[in-house]
């Protein structure tokens, strides 16, 4: 039995996925540019250099295109970062790592379904306001590990 063509490709496809690791795009994005495509995107909040360390690890294992919006030490841009708060797929804040004007606005993002917060801070409530803590990013590695394996699990039906 003859199989069609998109199907002979899908295979080839397949195999060559085996045989090499082929990493996805990474379009790091800062204030005040954005970026609107249908991408996955993340918005680190004044990660300190070991959270950049460990973003860094999780990107080097990605195979998807992704768009990094990146509100560093330096950065003032207030609106910017509410605004691509609510256009993101994840927002990680890392509290402790906050300036003042930008600890004002914690409350807020950390009120987003998608926003995930990095803190020492045990005498600050933020646990009434988000469930989403943690602790460093091994939880964020392992939701690309789900996702790729659903990936995989849906193309192999």
């Amino acid at each position: 039995m003859a199989q069609n063509l998109p199907t002979i490709r899908e295979n080839d496809y397949r195999n060559l996925q085996v045989g090499y690791m082929n990493l996805g795009k990474i379009t790091l994005i800062t204030p005040p540019d954005k970026l609107f495509n249908l991408n996955l995107s993340y918005l680190l909040v004044k990660p300190s250099n070991y959270i950049k360390q460990q973003f860094q690890s999780i990107l080097s294992k990605s195979i998807d295109d992704l768009n990094i919006f990146m509100f560093d030490e330096q950065e003032t841009d207030i609106s910017w970062m509410l605004s691509v708060a609510q256009q993101v797929d994840v927002v990680i804040v890392d509290v402790d790592n906050c300036d003042i004007i930008t600890q004002k606005f914690v409350t807020f993002l950390l009120a987003q379904p998608n926003a995930h917060y990095i803190t020492k801070d045990e005498t600050t409530p933020y646990n009434l306001i988000s469930k989403n803590r943690i602790w460093d990013l091994d939880q964020i590695v392992e939701q690309f590990s789900d996702n790729n394996q659903e990936d995989d699990d849906e193309s192999e039906e």
